[in-house]
């Protein structure tokens, strides 16, 4: 719009002058001696453009205040202690007392279609020094599991079922724990096979480098 505004300013600036002078032109032409000469008319004076004022510079806005959320609570957040091999070892701590567990993601994943739609998947081996408990092994599925099903898994050339509940599930006692968590460390990897409620069948496969050392690290930690 301000350039719309200007161009007529500026074409009638140019061309007042040359208007002027051509009527300056006409008036000087001879006239017959039976009349007066005319006196010479005074030319116009110029146009005169005033500059456009500059435009005030846009006034500076405020810096935002950064907001600093409040440092999350021994209770509401498990600590990293320290990760060795493919397991991190962790410890959390609230009123009702500490504790200290190893956990692994998986390296692959099957089917490719139902990773997802699946939440995040961890295989445990957990302490609770309260209560005494040294070597609690769970994994997370990622879902629901079918009702009345179990978790297979498979370690060191061994097989083993977990009772599943909701999206977990667990050792059924502690004989087949300690079973288990042998097959585990001694490395290698490990595959946890199981169905979701909706039937989907999964296939999880687990490194265990760095098993052994985790599972030792969390249970000095709640020793």
């Amino acid at each position: 719009m301000q350039v719309r505004l200007l161009l007529p300013a500026m074409l009638m600036a140019v061309l007042a002058p040359l208007a002027a002078a051509q009527e300056f032109d006409a008036q000087t032409q001879p006239v017959p001696q039976t009349q007066p000469a005319p006196q010479p008319a005074k030319p116009p004076k110029p146009a005169v453009v005033k500059p456009k004022p500059a435009a005030a510079p846009a006034p500076k806005k405020p810096s935002p205040v950064a907001v600093t959320a409040p440092a999350p609570t021994p209770a509401s957040k498990a600590r990293l202690l320290e990760k060795i091999g493919d397991w991190s070892v962790f410890i959390h701590e609230d009123p009702a007392g500490r504790v200290c567990f190893a956990a692994s993601a998986p390296t692959d994943m099957q089917p490719k279609t139902a990773t997802a739609k699946r939440t995040t998947v961890v295989f445990y081996v957990t302490a609770w020094k309260k209560d005494g408990v040294r070597n609690e092994i769970s994994v997370k599925l990622g879902y629901s599991i079918k009702p009345k099903s179990v978790a297979a898994v498979t370690a060191g050339g061994a097989s083993f079922t977990l009772p599943g509940d909701d999206d977990k599930a667990y050792t059924k006692d502690l004989g087949d724990e300690q079973k288990l968590l042998a097959a585990m460390s001694g490395g290698g990897s490990m595959v946890v096979k199981a169905t979701s409620a909706k039937g989907t069948a999964t296939i999880d496969q687990y490194s265990l480098e760095g098993l052994a050392a985790a599972v030792q690290k969390a249970q000095q930690a709640c020793s």
